[in-house]
């Protein structure tokens, strides 16, 4: 509380922090801060609950380290982060907390302290080292819109309502264990009272001291069996002792005084060790309590590791698989770019066979072209021959030849044209009758051109 003061009191006058103080613990934290702390237990358990049902991994790393969530959440709660988290961080939680007017910023923070530095805690193989990272890692939680961004919207399920319902769950248990603590201290105060007290009212009034005795008795059922023998003979003696009262026999209820003494100091004794046994008794109950789920915890993770080495196994083997199917592929591939050479260079060669089919075709048109003019260079000489004969009756005709020999001669044709070339330019010089018989023959020529 003294943090808050301090806090008030760096914003505004003593008066207004006093007032101001006064009004945040009765309106928002209300009961959090009497002797019990009911509200303030309430909360911690609320938010246990809270963390165990958001974050069921890491409660069960803490459960193993044997840290409890109530050593995390408590100074959080209880100082509402003040000395825990930098000052700007705590005063815009603050800021969150007067505008809605409860507590829900509260466990909304600390819930999201848990999920920022979680990751962290897991890592952790000790109490002591997972309490003090966490205590480093908030110190250090310097990007306070981060904070708040992620406490106001992760965390919606939060709701006033929500913690209301909660609150009702758990505070009947609390009621309960905070009223037995306070018949145990007030037991263990009356045990504890001095010997000296016990003495001066066992002299002046042994009736309460009976009963306060038969108190006892029932607190320690466990050794009523020890102690029934006793208390037998403490009646005896008070039995004795008012018979004797009646006496004037000073020597004897002095020494009857000495022995109950003694009686009530053996008995105290027993008392005080038999508690002393039960709390030592009760400890080693939750230490086998913690062993025995630390054990479980160990055999459900030697389970969940050996699940772990047949994950990766069967994962080695699907790679192995993987890694066969990729080098068929990878063969696969290299026969079809081997298959589509072949295919382009048979393709190549087709295409170049073709062009040799054109250039030979275009070789056969000009041969074929060459042929038909030799034809005719043939009949153009044969007619110029056959005038030639005509113009002069002592040369025979020569018959033509066959069509089977027409290859031949008409290799010889171009021999013969030039012969008839040179002829005629002879002739030329000849009689004026050869000229106009052989004019004649060149009209008749024209007339039939069939000849050529």
């Amino acid at each position: 509380m003294n943090f808050f003061a301090g806090l008030l009191l760096l914003m505004m006058p003593e008066e207004n922090a006093f007032w101001t103080l006064v009004g945040i613990i009765d309106d928002y934290f209300n009961g959090y801060y009497t002797e019990e702390m009911i509200e303030s237990q309430v909360d911690q358990l609320v938010f246990e609950e809270m963390m165990r049902e958001r974050f069921p991994k890491l409660a069960s790393h803490l459960d193993y380290l044997g840290v409890q969530v109530t050593w995390l959440s408590a100074p959080w709660l209880f100082s509402i982060f003040i000395n825990i988290l930098p000052w700007e961080s705590v005063l815009r939680i603050w800021d969150v907390i007067l505008f809605e007017g409860n507590r829900v910023m509260l466990f909304r923070t600390a819930l999201a302290l848990i999920e920022l530095y979680g990751h962290a805690l897991v890592t952790t193989k000790d109490a002591g080292d997972a309490i003090t990272l966490l205590q480093s890692l908030t110190g250090s939680t310097f990007d306070s819109s981060q904070l708040v961004l992620t406490s106001c919207m992760g965390f919606l399920s939060v709701t006033n309502a929500k913690l209301y319902e909660l609150s009702e769950k758990y505070r009947p248990d609390v009621l309960l264990i905070v009223e037995e603590r306070t018949k145990i201290a007030r037991q263990v105060w009356k045990d504890s009272k001095g010997l000296a007290s016990k003495l001066y009212n066992f002299k002046h009034d042994h009736e309460s001291l009976m009963e306060e005795r038969k108190s006892a008795k029932d607190s320690v059922d466990e050794d009523a069996s020890k102690l029934e023998p006793r208390s037998l003979y403490l009646d005896e003696l008070l039995s004795s002792l008012n018979a004797d009262s009646e006496v004037d026999s000073l020597p004897d209820l002095q020494e009857r005084v000495g022995w109950m003494k003694v009686e009530l100091f053996r008995l105290l004794e027993e008392t005080r060790a038999t508690v002393l046994r039960a709390e030592e008794l009760e400890t080693a109950l939750v230490e086998l309590v913690k062993e025995d789920n630390r054990r479980e915890l160990s055999a459900k993770i030697e389970e969940l590791e050996q699940k772990v080495a047949d994950l990766h196994q069967g994962l080695a083997d699907k790679k192995e698989q993987e890694a066969a199917v990729h080098k068929v592929l990878m063969q696969l591939e290299k026969e079809q770019l081997i298959t589509e050479d072949a295919r382009k260079h048979a393709e190549q060669d087709a295409a170049d066979e073709r062009n040799a089919v054109i250039v030979l075709q275009e070789k056969y048109e000009k041969a074929m072209a060459s042929i038909a003019l030799m034809e005719d260079r043939v009949a153009i000489a044969e007619s110029i021959l056959e005038a030639t004969m005509q113009s002069e009756p002592g040369l025979t005709k020569v018959p033509s030849p066959p069509q089977t020999q027409l290859d031949s001669a008409r290799r010889k044709v171009e021999g013969l044209l030039s012969f008839g070339l040179k002829w005629r330019d002879k002739s030329k010089g000849k009689s004026e009758e050869s000229t106009e018989g052989k004019s004649n023959l060149n009209t008749q020529d024209k007339e039939n051109p069939s000849h050529g």
